[in-house]
């Protein structure tokens, strides 16, 4: 059985690779859109993820956890994607974005479900969901007011 301090490392580094694998992938969408705007929202989820993610690993050393980045940790994220390349319209793509806002919540939610002493941790690890849960509704509100009919992009989806 695991102690409670070996749990929680385990779920912090898994969030860490998580919101690591997540940043690359909204960097790696945001370069297969043509709208401009667009564009700038999906990659401000990416900023805003790979500050969370500095936020969370200074937070880890504090602590004196180590984490090794484990690559099946994101199989999940990794399967939402196949490898064949297609013409898709840049709503499709922010929708699909939009989706992925279940995956964040489950991950810190998983961390936060769970007792802690870790109050501080807590409290950054409460605002840094509020923010992605922000960043999401800004993607939904673009989503809402975009036309059906918009320029097609290659990504990988």
């Amino acid at each position: 059985m695991q102690t409670p301090k070996k749990l929680i490392e385990r779920k912090l580094c898994r969030l860490s690779s998580f919101l690591n694998q997540a940043c690359k992938e909204f960097d790696n969408i945001a370069l297969h859109i043509k709208e401009k705007k667009t564009r700038t929202s999906v990659r401000s989820v990416a900023v805003e993820t790979r500050q969370y993610i500095n936020e969370l690993n200074s937070q880890l050393q504090t602590l004196r956890m180590k984490c090794t980045i484990d690559n099946d940790v994101n199989e999940e994220l990794n399967n939402r994607y196949s490898s064949s390349s297609s013409n898709i319209t840049d709503k499709k793509i922010i929708e699909r974005c939009c989706k992925s806002e279940e995956y964040f919540e489950k991950a810190y939610r998983s961390i936060l479900n769970e007792y802690f002493p870790y109050t501080g941790l807590r409290d950054i690890l409460i605002y840094q969901l509020n923010g992605i849960k922000c960043a999401f509704m800004q993607l939904k509100l673009l989503n809402s007011v975009m036309p059906s009919k918009t320029t097609y992009s290659n990504v990988l989806f």
